[in-house]
């Protein structure tokens, strides 16, 4: 026979720790006196095995949240594809009726405009 393995969830697998301890927490409760962790060890995995239901609702409450984020992301990006050409043709719009001259005066309009002279680019090398 096979060497047996006790896979163990991980920190990254919050649900399947929250489970095994429950279960574990259980098993020495009904086990009672005849259970085979006992003492200390026994008292404090059953104290946390007690703050499994709320955690387990913590968790749930964590997935419907996380689901609403991602509803809000979705309207939030449709007005973002919406807007973002009509901003664009503004900017091509704003940059042909100033010039280069009065490019500045863009910034009345909410764009961001940097006249700070570039650096030089440097030639390649061959």
């Amino acid at each position: 026979m096979a060497q047996a393995r006790i896979p163990i969830p991980g920190a990254k697998d919050a649900l399947g720790v929250l489970t095994l301890t429950a279960a574990v927490g259980t098993g020495i409760t009904k086990k009672g006196k005849d259970s085979l962790i006992a003492g200390d060890l026994a008292t404090e995995l059953q104290a946390v095995a007690a703050k499994v239901p709320a955690a387990l609702a913590a968790h749930e409450e964590a997935k419907k949240l996380q689901l609403q984020l991602e509803k809000l992301y979705e309207q939030r990006d449709a007005v973002v594809a919406e807007a973002l050409p009509f901003v664009q043709r503004a900017s091509k719009a704003l940059q042909g009726n100033l010039g280069k001259a009065r490019l500045r005066e863009m910034g009345d309009y909410g764009f961001t405009v940097d006249d700070s002279p570039q650096a030089a680019k440097l030639p390649k090398k061959a």
